[in-house]
């Protein structure tokens, strides 16, 4: 049973007993006003603010100094510079005043660009709370406040419904992107979005998409996309891949940070080529009997029929051996190969 206790309008509990969907449903349907602290166990926090039931923007207790998650936002999104945004911050604490309404009276900022980026940090914040293994939550029912013409209210319930179907379909999303530092680049530079016209890709055609293509430069990672993009790591993501599904982008490279974390040999290799390997040396194993036995006895049709399927599967798998092989090379030298004999020599293929 969940042991969420109500004293003096405040709702304390666990995580693990109280799950965090249940816990923002029910602060949605009862119309709370008020702060909903989430810790985590390295005892980060997270607050979140209520009115009337809608969320209205996310506070983090732990951030200290002009290092906010509002200013990596900006600054690695382009919209400001390091400097400017100081330069804000040391107004913001001389005057007593918002940082954003900083950022609006010195015109540092669009109104329309701050506004979109606060609602994707409220967003975003709360998407990556459910990743968040383990949590303790605690509500105190008080009046909150926020700029109504910053901020757009945030339907709890549509968002838990956002949140919740990002989440099933987020574990499809990792097996295409296994990393952030990913650089893909255009298939045709030339190319425009018009060529998915009479194509199944068509329907999937929007303005999210057109930001992400032109985004793509073969200089920029995934990571960078997503800052960029101010669409969510979730939609940048999978326009990524409807994109390279699509014909349009290919994977080029990895950065020099994700290239020092590979280790050698099984680090470099995917796990499904070293599942087709063993089961390539088991194929193997099967035509060997069955060639050996007919050296003495004649095989029967079916014996046959085997021997020939097997000799289909091997070379069936050398292929995609070697495919992956070669994509792995491209990854990581940033060309092509120019024969097997360089996939050996990188240890991404046995000697022959």
């Amino acid at each position: 049973m969940a042991k969420v206790e109500a004293k003096e309008a405040s709702l304390t509990g666990s995580l693990k007993d109280f799950g965090l969907a249940e816990l923002l449903q029910i602060l949605g349907q009862q119309q709370k006003t008020g702060i909903l602290t989430i810790q985590g166990e390295k005892q980060e926090a997270v607050q979140i603010l209520f009115d009337k039931g809608f969320i209205v923007g996310t506070l983090f207790p732990g951030e200290k100094g002009p290092e906010t998650s509002l200013a990596k936002r900006l600054i690695n999104g382009g919209l400001l510079s390091p400097d400017n945004w100081k330069k804000a911050y040391e107004q913001h604490q001389e005057e007593l005043i918002s940082i954003e309404q900083v950022l609006l009276k010195n015109e540092l900022i669009r109104r329309e660009d701050l506004s979109a980026v606060l609602r994707l940090l409220i967003f975003e914040t709360i998407y990556n709370l459910f990743k968040w293994p383990r949590g303790k939550f605690h509500f105190t029912a008080q009046e909150v406040y926020f700029d109504p013409t910053l901020i757009e209210p945030f339907n709890t319930e549509y968002l838990l419904l956002d949140i919740l179907r990002m989440i099933d379909e987020w574990p499809l999303l990792v097996k295409r992107l296994p990393s952030f530092d990913i650089i893909f680049q255009k298939v045709n530079p030339l190319a425009t979005l018009d060529v998915l016209v009479g194509t199944p890709w068509e329907k999937r055609r929007s303005f999210q998409m057109e930001v992400i293509y032109e985004l793509v430069n073969g200089v920029r990672t995934i990571n960078e996309i997503i800052d960029q993009s101010f669409i969510g790591e979730f939609d940048t993501c999978k326009n990524l891949v409807d994109l390279m599904d699509a014909g349009l982008i290919e994977p080029i490279a990895t950065s020099a940070r994700e290239k020092k974390k590979r280790p050698l040999w099984g680090g470099y290799l995917p796990k499904g080529i070293v599942y087709l390997l063993c089961l390539g040396w088991i194929l193997f194993l099967i035509n060997q009997v069955i060639t050996n036995r007919s050296l003495s006895f004649p095989a029967n049709p079916a014996e046959e029929k085997m021997k020939e399927m097997t000799q289909t599967y091997i070379a069936a798998i050398n292929k995609d051996r070697i495919t992956r092989a070669r994509e792995v090379f491209v990854l990581e030298e940033d060309r092509l190969p120019q024969d097997i004999t360089e996939l050996v020599k990188k240890r991404l293929l046995p000697p022959r």
